[in-house]
This record gives structure tokens, C-alpha cells and sequence, in this order.
């Protein structure tokens, strides 16, 4: 009680403040930013090293894309969405190969809707 006392008279804390564990919250968030900026410097250049080995192949859907030929600006932007809505609408109700060479083919929706039901679906014991 004198302690808090003499406190209020002096106007502030009397008792020291103790350095040593401030100092070491200090040094380990330090020693810790330091390990993450080592640990990525090492991450982004194994992983720089990794891209050479890998700038060769394309990506498996990169083989597939088409080039586009056309302008790389909407001219006219209904028309356009008309033009695609037309497009998926007869891929999605017309029969077609996809993959000749694999027999793989694409069906209307109903139809392989009807495929589906007639051949059933996998039960899980």
C-alpha cells in the first residue's frame, strides 16, 4: 500500500521496468523475420530453377486451345453473345466427335440423360 501511496505522490510508477524480456520478444520476432526472408529467398529461387524444367511442356488444356484469329476487341457485343449462345446451343443438342481417334463423342443433353437412367448409376455398399 505505501508503494502505491508514494506513486500518487511522486505522479509515476515507482518499480523499474524489466528490460531483459522485452529485449527477447524483441530478438525473436526478428530472428524469425529473418528465417522467413531466408526461407523464401531459397523458396523462389528453387522454384525459378523448377520453371526452366518445366518452360518446355505446355500445360495439358494449352494443347488444346485454338489459336483466336479474330479482332481482341468487342466490336459489336450482342452479336456477339448471340453468335456464342448459338454455337453452345447447337454443340449442346447436336451429336458429334470430340476425339475421333479415342471414340469419344458428345451427345444432346437429354440424350445422355436417357443414356444415364437406362444404364443405371453405381450403388455404393
Amino acid at each position: 500500500m505505501s508503494e502505491h501511496h508514494d506513486a500518487q505522490e511522486k505522479g509515476y510508477e515507482t518499480y523499474a521496468l524489466r528490460i531483459g524480456p522485452v529485449l527477447i520478444a524483441t530478438g525473436a520476432i526478428l530472428a524469425i523475420a529473418a528465417l522467413s526472408f531466408v526461407l523464401m529467398w531459397v523458396m523462389f529461387h528453387g522454384l525459378e530453377k523448377a520453371s526452366m524444367y518445366l518452360a518446355d511442356d505446355p500445360a495439358p488444356m494449352v494443347a488444346q486451345q485454338k489459336p483466336y484469329d479474330g479482332l481482341l476487341i468487342q466490336v459489336d457485343p450482342p452479336a456477339e453473345l448471340k453468335r456464342v449462345r448459338f454455337e453452345t446451343q447447337a454443340t449442346l443438342s447436336a451429336y458429334g466427335w470430340v476425339d475421333k481417334d479415342a471414340q469419344v463423342v458428345h451427345l444432346p443433353i437429354e440424350a445422355a440423360k436417357a443414356l444415364a437412367l437406362k444404364r443405371g448409376f453405381p450403388i455404393r455398399k
